[in-house]
């Protein structure tokens, strides 16, 4: 009603642009030719979780493999990966049923292969914990305090890019459609959080001389 269209006719429409703005994910979200240069720590990585119907299951009313701890309910879960040094999103991978935590996702769905093929290590929070070559955590060994602040402001600035995606109404609430939909719709939000991102709305930067000051002096 707000575009004054029929719904029928809008509908296949606005999948076509959809999938269209989703195609551009190769062009946008994309580990860099240089691997980063000389960098060893390159980005924060966390999963992001999205409410959808509950799938049906052949037995039981409910499938515990989609049960996200995050909402209570059934949902799908994607990896995400921030460049520390641009603060653009290069690492996407899903989805996953929610079931899968993330540090299982990140053991055995690439990432940490990756990170182990190219010498990198990434920040993760503390659900990352027992895999110190791949992901750095906050820790007790993290003496000092620029170290602690790094991580705190990486990994919040991470957040703010989640924060992004859930400002788009399918990815909000309950998602209605199928997994494959879901896919579409999430890649595109991604999509054009990343353009918003490289424009008008970069994330902030997380090294400022002032906060990042060692207090322990």
């Amino acid at each position: 009603a707000k575009f004054d269209m029929n719904i029928g006719w809008g509908r296949d429409w606005y999948w076509f642009f959809i999938e269209k703005i989703q195609a551009l994910k190769a062009e946008k979200v994309k580990w860099p030719d240089d691997n980063f240069g000389t960098d060893i720590w390159v980005l924060t990585v966390d999963g992001t979780h999205c409410w959808i119907n509950e799938p049906q299951h052949p037995t039981w009313s409910q499938d515990s493999k989609y049960f996200s701890h995050k909402y209570g309910k059934a949902g799908l879960n994607y990896e995400l990966g921030i460049s520390l040094a641009a603060g653009h999103l290069v690492w996407m991978k899903g989805p996953f049923k929610a079931g899968l935590n993330d540090v299982q996702i990140f053991t055995k769905k690439g990432l940490k292969r990756k990170l182990r093929a190219t010498g990198k290590i990434a920040i993760g929070d503390g659900g990352y914990s027992g895999h110190p070559y791949q992901i750095s955590t906050p820790n007790s060994h993290d003496a000092s305090t620029q170290c602690r602040k790094f991580k705190s402001r990486a990994l919040k600035r991470h957040e703010r890019f989640n924060g992004l995606t859930k400002e788009f109404d399918c990815l909000s609430g309950r998602f209605r459609h199928s997994v494959d939909r879901f896919k579409n719709c999430f890649e595109a939000v991604c999509v054009i959080c990343q353009y918003q991102v490289e424009t008008d709305s970069p994330l902030y930067d997380i090294l400022i001389e002032e906060l990042m000051e060692n207090d322990d002096e």
